[in-house]
């Protein structure tokens, strides 16, 4: 399994400039809680799930990536047993199993707009340098210890999640088990697993502060960069596809077109 995490690659998304794709996030994840047609949301999960093949085709083995997928279908299919009301689309002889257009339509639509939701986000996290957002973030007017802290949490959250892999490996060998239920046991359990997760975390903060202190991270106004990033024509063309698609989106779904 890979980590979800910047993946570097060629392709347009990714030479797209970083600010560009996150207000395409915003915009996108925005326009997705609006929209309530079924049909149009399962088309945006599915766009969307073949941009990020066509960007990383080993998108499956991204660590969580099946997770989010089967919840999605889990979803799908938790409203088409459970809600029966509407037209009768299938009767197989079984009242659990009978499928209407109520179910149907409110299955797709909260699948869709889940799946359209997180798979945005796989996008923006696969395409995006954390350097190169820091970067745009700074030359927008954001001071850059507030840059800095948001690209510290992105290198952090797969370091920590490493180090969460290990730990548990770590206490399988000594005998932890996990599989035990109960609530105190799982409490006992969680507790056990999170203390190391904490001590190591704060030991790499420690290591991280002396290291700024040492470089003298705050004592100039401005950073400078080894690798800048900028607006292109390609961003452009962005800008114009986007208003275009929430126009159309919008259309379809106040203007009566479905």
């Amino acid at each position: 399994m890979r980590k979800l995490s910047y993946h570097p690659g060629s392709t347009v998304i990714h030479r797209l400039y970083p600010l560009t794709k996150f207000i395409w996030l915003v915009l996108g994840t925005t326009l997705i809680l609006l929209l309530s047609e079924s049909i149009l949301l399962v088309s945006i999960a599915i766009v969307s799930l073949v941009i990020l093949h066509l960007i990383y085709p080993d998108i499956w083995r991204v660590r969580g990536f099946r997770f989010v997928f089967l919840t999605g279908l889990f979803l799908l299919i938790l409203y088409l047993l459970f809600e029966k009301v509407g037209r009768v689309l299938w009767d197989p002889g079984i009242d659990l199993f009978i499928v209407t257009t109520v179910g149907l339509d409110m299955g797709l639509r909260f699948s869709g707009r889940f799946l359209g939701v997180v798979f945005l986000s796989y996008i923006f996290i696969l395409t995006t340098s954390p350097n190169d957002l820091a970067y745009a973030v700074m030359k927008s007017g954001v001071p850059y210890r507030y840059a800095f802290m948001l690209v510290t949490a992105l290198r952090l959250s797969p370091i920590l999640e490493g180090e969460g892999q290990t730990i548990y490996r770590a206490q399988l060998v000594r005998g932890v088990q996990y599989e035990k239920s109960g609530f105190k046991k799982l409490f006992l359990l969680v507790q056990q697993f999170l203390t190391p997760l904490l001590i190591s975390a704060i030991r790499k903060t420690d290591k991280l502060v002396f290291s700024m202190e040492g470089r003298g991270f705050g004592m100039h106004k401005n950073r400078t960069f080894r690798q800048q990033s900028s607006l292109t024509t390609s961003d452009a063309a962005a800008w114009v596809v986007m208003l275009l698609l929430t126009g159309l989106f919008l259309l379809f779904e106040y203007g009566g077109m479905l």
